[in-house]
């Protein structure tokens, strides 16, 4: 929609919404201009801090998806009536740009 700076006032609605639990469409309809895309992304950006992920804490992020991905697939598999397996091969090929694509 438009790529130019976002101003404080909007930063804020945006974070505010969201804390909401508000989806990204209906917070980017409330701010004229901006793609859910762009709220979303200025989300992340704005208020999520980066994490350094040095090995230890890429380790521990291994470990603990290979401890609890049957627990996950299974719950989403369950969820849609198929194999766990088949779930957790077609997210990860779709990637997380179609995945958020896909959400909203």
């Amino acid at each position: 929609k438009k790529a130019s700076k976002w101003n404080d006032e909007e930063t804020q609605l945006n974070v505010e919404l969201r804390r909401t639990g508000m989806k990204w469409e209906d917070i980017a309809k409330r701010i004229p201009g901006r793609s859910s895309t762009s709220c979303r992304l200025r989300y992340q950006n704005y208020s999520e801090k980066k994490q350094e992920w040095n090995e230890e804490k890429k380790n521990t992020l291994a470990r603990l998806y290979m401890r609890f991905r049957k627990e996950i697939w299974d719950c989403i598999g369950k969820e849609m009536g198929l194999p766990s397996r088949a779930v957790e091969d077609a997210i990860w090929a779709m990637g997380p740009d179609e995945i958020a694509s896909r959400a909203n």
